[in-house]
């Protein structure tokens, strides 16, 4: 996986975990898709999804591969089944055995958890930051799972010197603004710090900038690579 066309970045797999981030390279997909958009919802050939699907989940060696319906919420579920019909949701959990859990992203941030016990995958764009997902997904994690040992890994998103909001009023959040500008890692960086969770890696790559990864700012029409953790 050391080339610069490779499929996934790898954050971290030591034989018990997988996680890591598609590129947007190794896949079918044509024209402003072109490769591997792993989204549906985006006008792209639906047939070409499905494979890009596959090849990713050919390539990682999971079983199965859980797409979220992501609606910028902070709905999160837990996977008990691999064949059960999840609904909305931008945030998911499970202690299952090689099942990938994915989020998909275009300029968002995908936030992969590890602990011992179970795994996470989460959407948190602005809205999701501000609905503060990430603390709710913890707690979940916490209570149900006992899972005190959580590591972070936040994927590339757009950083805060594209991400222009102009006069939009984020409350609190606000100071998180530059200008008219937003620091979605700035504020990660706050929340998992509340949390005591010291264990947090932070992509530098801006999807903005990188031609790794489809970014929706950048681009309008594009597709969605995805955030992947998982048991093995």
């Amino acid at each position: 996986m050391g080339n610069s066309r490779e499929i996934f970045k790898s954050v971290l797999d030591d034989g018990t975990y997988l996680a890591g981030y598609s590129t947007r390279y190794g896949g079918v997909s044509k024209g402003k898709y072109e490769s591997l958009n792993l989204a549906l919802h985006v006008g792209d050939d639906e047939k070409s999804v499905y494979k890009n699907r596959e090849i990713l989940k050919e390539y990682l060696g999971f079983k199965k591969l859980i797409f979220m319906h992501q609606t910028h919420s902070d709905i999160i579920k837990i996977l008990k089944n691999e064949s059960e019909n999840l609904g909305e949701c931008d945030g998911i959990i499970t202690n299952m055995r090689s099942i990938g859990l994915c989020v998909m992203v275009a300029d968002c941030s995908p936030i992969l958890l590890v602990s011992k016990n179970a795994v996470a995958a989460i959407h948190a764009g602005r809205q999701g930051v501000i609905k503060r997902i990430v603390s709710k997904c913890v707690k979940i994690m916490r209570d149900k799972f006992n899972a005190h040992d959580i590591k972070a890994y936040i994927g590339a998103n757009i950083s805060a010197k594209n991400y222009e909001i102009g006069d939009m009023d984020l409350g609190e959040f606000n100071a998180y603004k530059n200008g008219k500008n937003f620091d979605i890692n700035m504020a990660l960086a706050d929340e998992f710090d509340k949390l005591n969770i010291k264990n947090t890696f932070f992509s530098n790559q801006c999807t903005f900038e990188s031609d790794e990864f489809f970014s929706y700012r950048k681009s309008g029409v594009t597709g969605r690579f995805a955030g992947v953790v998982g048991f093995k």
